[in-house]
């Protein structure tokens, strides 16, 4: 075989020397330039960053000189970790930090006048005018273009509008802005609201009579941009991307998160002036974050800031005082940072607050869900409840049958003859009120008799919030999802006479205002009291007493000043309220078909204005319909 020289093998062996010398340079290489941090190293930025938040509440204590070297000194530190590492700005943690050192130093550049912004050291058209334009002006003058002229950006304003050019640079007076910031109603703007703040006004004019210059670099950028970019410090608005969910997540913001910041973030992080610049009021302000830069990063529990202070791995634990929060919300907001910080609503600009149910919008979402044994039993304790309340030491008596409970403190003979009373006229109620059945009342209508005046006053001051007045016998309440469901009356026994109403007569009155209600809207006071009484049968009925509540809302229509507040609610005092609503019922039925006044009364039950309510059953405005029920009466 052939053997090699010795000169071969040695230059065989110096090219595997060379090769692994280059392998292990390259290596070095590469750990230089994808260095990583220890975990020291990030506990040292983690105090960094602290200290770097911190330079903020230094420059409001206006320690400018401190702040500065609070700043240079959280520079060097910053490049030493760097430096050690063997990592750049590239890194997300080291990023973060840099972030919120330039962050600190435009705020403390702005607060010593040495940001160079501003027009020459005048007035802001960015800083300055777009932030009063954005809140006063845009309602009208954005997209809508009131008067054929946009505010909503600069290159609009310089247009002008219908009027002509609004701006005559230098001359405060001759430019329409100014003018008709100045002018006498109703030329003044902004249209139908308060005159501007004089110290707005001023600013507007110093910053015309200095040139109307325009200080950024786009005059087609928004005005809100603008705006908000002003309370950011005057840099431009932050690109956000927000991440949708894919199915996978096991924790939603809006049912989830959302509640969570509501209820523990949101009285101190809204507002013109959130704690440390971080705004909770929209999932976009969230990701925007604060003073100290952002605070939630994807995936990332570690540099999540939002996640330290609220699970107490970094002081000061949030949120702040005695409030503390669950152990689900911490998991939850531990697994909706993991899994991506995904936004499940539409618009992440709508006010987080709109994302949340109120208290009273889970209440009728239980109610909704409830079955009839459930409404069954919750109308025996509300009923119990109303008696306690009204009656401290009453224990009612109680009959009932599968629509009515029915629970007084008269003789329980009484009582049942209450509800045989009530079982008879059921069957009338839907032809009286419009309806296409018999009227349902879930978990039945409870029906309270009280056996002396004393009792329903007092009813009316503990459960209704409010003074009975004389003239009152009963009256009906149906709302909020049939959580109340009841009528309440006085006995006052089986005569009637020019001041009282006999109690059937007020227990079928009563019934038919609480069939009125059974759609679910707010009641009208004066039509379904005042309907009750209008459409009560002939034999219960008593010319004396229906007399004296003809007098009675006669003076009171009499004494109105303006006839088209006849269907507003409050506009008579509530001892004339269902008078009225008697008297006026009585006319609109008498003038039209029993269809025209079911067609009006249904269209208010369903929360229709009277105005669409007498178009849709008369072909007329409200205006002109009580103007002929006022003069007819009158």
């Amino acid at each position: 075989m052939f053997a090699p020289k010795v000169s071969d093998s040695l230059n065989w062996l110096r090219r595997i020397v060379l090769v692994l010398m280059t392998c292990t340079m390259f290596h070095m290489v590469a750990e230089v330039s994808f260095g990583q941090l220890t975990s020291d190293q990030r506990r040292e930025l983690n105090d960094l960053r602290r200290e770097v938040t911190k330079v903020a509440s230094t420059i409001r204590r206006k320690d400018y000189e401190d702040a500065e070297k609070a700043l240079n000194s959280a520079e060097e530190a910053l490049k030493k970790i760097m430096t050690d590492a063997g990592v750049d700005a590239s890194d997300r943690s080291v990023g973060l930090i840099q972030k919120a050192i330039e962050v600190q130093k435009q705020t403390l550049a702005r607060a010593t006048g040495n940001d160079n912004g501003g027009a020459m050291g005048g007035v802001s058209f960015a800083k300055d005018v777009a932030p009063i334009l954005a809140e006063k002006c845009m309602g009208c003058h954005d997209q809508t273009a009131s008067g054929g002229l946009r505010l909503d950006t600069f290159a609009g304003l310089r247009r002008g509008g219908r009027s002509g050019p609004l701006l005559v640079p230098g001359s405060p007076q001759r430019s329409l802005l100014a003018v008709k910031l100045i002018a006498p109603p109703p030329q003044r703007m902004p249209k139908n609201g308060p005159a501007l703040p004089a110290d707005e006004v001023k600013t507007i004019a110093d910053w015309i009579t200095q040139g109307a210059k325009y200080d950024d670099d786009d005059q087609n950028r928004s005005v809100s941009d603008l705006a908000e970019s002003a309370k950011n410090g005057g840099m431009k608005k932050p690109e956000i991307t927000v991440a949708k969910p894919d199915g996978t997540e096991t924790v939603s913001f809006t049912k989830d998160i959302a509640p969570m910041l509501v209820t523990f973030c949101h009285g101190c992080h809204s507002g013109n002036n959130p704690a440390s610049g971080l705004s909770v009021e929209t999932f976009e302000k969230l990701l925007i974050g604060g003073d100290s830069g952002e605070v939630l990063i994807p995936g990332e529990l570690e540099d999540s800031r939002l996640f330290r202070l609220t699970g107490g791995l970094e002081n000061p634990r949030m949120p702040q005082g005695q409030a503390r929060i669950t152990r689900k919300n911490y998991d939850d907001l531990k697994a909706w940072i993991s899994e991506g910080i995904k936004y499940d609503g539409k618009d992440p600009k709508t006010p987080i607050l709109e994302l949340v149910p109120s208290a009273s919008d889970i209440r009728l979402m239980e109610l909704r869900q409830m079955s009839e044994a459930d409404f069954e039993k919750l109308r025996r304790e509300r009923g119990d409840s109303h008696w306690k309340r009204t009656l401290s030491s009453a224990n009612p008596t109680t009959v009932m049958d599968n629509d009515f409970l029915v629970m007084g403190n008269v003789d329980p003979a009484r009582l049942q003859q209450v509800l045989d009373w009530s079982k008879e006229m059921k069957s009338g109620l839907a032809e009286k009120v419009g309806l296409t059945a018999a009227p349902k009342w879930k978990g039945r209508l409870a029906i309270y008799v009280f056996k002396d005046r004393y009792d329903y006053d007092e009813f009316n001051r503990s459960i209704e919030n409010r003074q009975a007045a004389k003239g009152m016998f009963g009256h009906a309440k149906v709302a909020n999802e049939f959580e109340d469901a009841y009528v309440a009356v006085l006995d006052t026994g089986d005569t009637s006479s020019a001041d009282t109403p006999k109690l059937q007569w007020t227990l079928q009155k009563a019934l038919i205002s609480a069939a009125m209600q059974l759609r679910g809207t707010t009641p009208v006071q004066w039509l379904t009291e005042g309907t009750g009484w209008a459409k009560a049968d002939s034999d219960l009925r008593n010319p004396e007493f229906e007399r004296t509540l003809t007098l009675s809302a006669a003076r009171a229509i009499q004494d109105l000043n303006r006839p088209e507040s006849l269907f507003t609610a409050g506009t008579f005092a509530p001892d004339v309220t269902e008078h009225a609503g008697f008297l006026v019922v009585r006319f609109l039925m008498g003038s039209g078909s029993t269809e025209q006044f079911n067609r009006f009364a249904g269209a208010l039950r369903d929360g229709r204005t009277p105005d669409e309510a007498c178009r849709a059953a008369y072909n007329t405005t409200a205006a002109d319909l009580a103007k002929a029920v006022v003069t007819k009466l009158r």
